[in-house]
């Protein structure tokens, strides 16, 4: 099961493209980004075809006041509050079987130098996983600039001493223990799929209620003194901050943590790779975190992390469940698509109660370029994902079970808190 190929090929009704929104302060040339995207694209097998690249006459407005703004609606006209990049997913051409034939898609809206050049990217959802769409624009942004090409399409096997670990859980308790958690995942799906009625709070239909909160390069050196003052992890930080907003916000908690953590330095390493984290492939796992009931303080938000980095290094029983889960899912590639599935076999369940927690780290894009954010989300129960990149941490909020009103307040409940963090630098 472990030696099985990398990544597969998947049809609908899979999503396709992993939706992102970016930020640049210069415009973006077509002609030259058309060239290195398709020849970038091509090294993976990805004919131009199924790319589609499309430059709009809209120009954004300036810059939101604040880093905690309603994501694409503070930036283009053309989205109402509320609506933001995401919805693109249940509208056609991206809602219905046309949207499927493209495995890249990059939306910009062109600004003036100086102000918010707005790209609407969808990467690949099915080949690569999350932080490996990150990978792919850094190299396009690399070429896009003049630097050397690198080759970042890297097909490793894994480790023997990884296949072994991985291989060792009994496959009949995995069995056995799927028809409790199909029930859960249908139950959940259900339940609050129901909830997103508007009697009941939530939107009126289960669409993306979306929120950006981006720090800026001193708040963001502020937070990792802080959390490094008290003796914790800026990942730490945020799920002791999501956690206890759900809580205070929503009036329930999250009874997991579902989170998103790549395998490939761990057992698919590149020879010579060193500290290289800049491939593109698909690697992803999602490891589980229960969260005891009671208050999720940031010492046990600490110690949930620890235990998960010691897990994930040795494969140990978090890793392996996930990996299993994966591996011999219906959907079982890919940027987080495969565990919504309902036959998704294991604790997770998270269409019900569970943080989506997406971290890709501290990360980096050429100096030379104009690149300037990062924004992406899995709004589902609760979504929290955050990155940061040349110093800046870049994060999303959102949930497709709650109105937007609640979003708002989660939001900035979760933003005291980190700011609260901030403070004691």
């Amino acid at each position: 099961m472990a030696k099985a190929k990398r990544r597969q090929k998947l049809e609908p009704p899979c999503l396709r493209t992993l939706p992102c929104q970016q930020l640049y302060d210069q415009p973006l040339d077509e002609a030259k980004l058309r060239k290195v995207l398709v020849e970038l694209c091509a090294e993976d097998g990805i004919a131009e075809n199924e790319i589609e690249l499309k430059f709009f006459d809209e120009v954004p407005n300036d810059w939101p006041k604040t880093g905690s703004y309603d994501t694409t609606s503070e930036l283009l006209k053309s989205y109402p509050k509320g609506r933001t990049y995401l919805n693109k997913l249940f509208e056609p051409p991206f809602g219905d079987a046309k949207g499927w034939k493209f495995k890249i898609i990059y939306h910009v809206f062109n600004n003036a130098p100086g102000k918010p050049t707005v790209v609407h990217y969808g990467g690949s959802a099915e080949g690569w996983d999350g932080s490996s769409n990150f990978n792919f624009n850094k190299e396009l942004m690399r070429r896009y600039i003049g630097l050397p090409k690198k080759d970042v399409f890297a097909y490793p096997t894994i480790t023997a001493e990884a296949a072994a670990k991985l291989d060792s859980p009994s496959f009949l308790y995995f069995l056995l223990k799927m028809p409790s958690n199909v029930f859960k995942n249908v139950f959940g799906a259900v339940w609050n799929v129901t909830r997103a009625a508007k009697w009941a709070g939530g939107h009126g239909a289960f669409v993306p209620s979306v929120l950006a909160m981006n720090f800026t390069k001193e708040e963001s050196a502020k937070l990792a003194k802080g959390a490094k003052k008290l003796g914790v992890s800026p990942f730490a930080c945020f799920t002791h901050a999501a956690v206890k907003a759900a809580a205070e916000v929503f009036g329930e908690q999250p009874v997991n943590i579902c989170n998103q953590a790549s395998l490939q330095t761990r057992c698919f390493p590149v020879a010579n790779q060193g500290k290289e984290r800049d491939y593109v492939g698909d690697w992803l796992i999602g490891a589980m975190t229960q969260v005891p009931a009671g208050a999720f303080t940031l010492e046990a938000a600490q110690a949930a992390y620890k235990e998960m980095i010691a897990d994930l290094d040795s494969c140990g029983p978090i890793t392996q469940a996930a990996f299993m889960a994966k591996a011999y899912g219906l959907v079982n590639s890919g940027a987080a698509a495969f565990q919504p599935v309902p036959t998704f076999n294991d604790n997770a369940h998270i269409l019900d109660r569970s943080l989506f927690m997406n971290n890709y780290g501290v990360r980096d894009m050429p100096d030379d370029c104009p690149f300037d954010t990062w924004n992406w989300n899995a709004p589902i129960w609760l979504g929290v994902n955050t990155i940061c990149v040349n110093g800046k941490t870049t994060t999303l909020v959102g949930s497709s079970m709650f109105g937007h009103g609640l979003i708002e307040d989660c939001r900035d409940n979760i933003e005291a808190t980190l700011r609260g963090i901030m403070a004691k630098a």
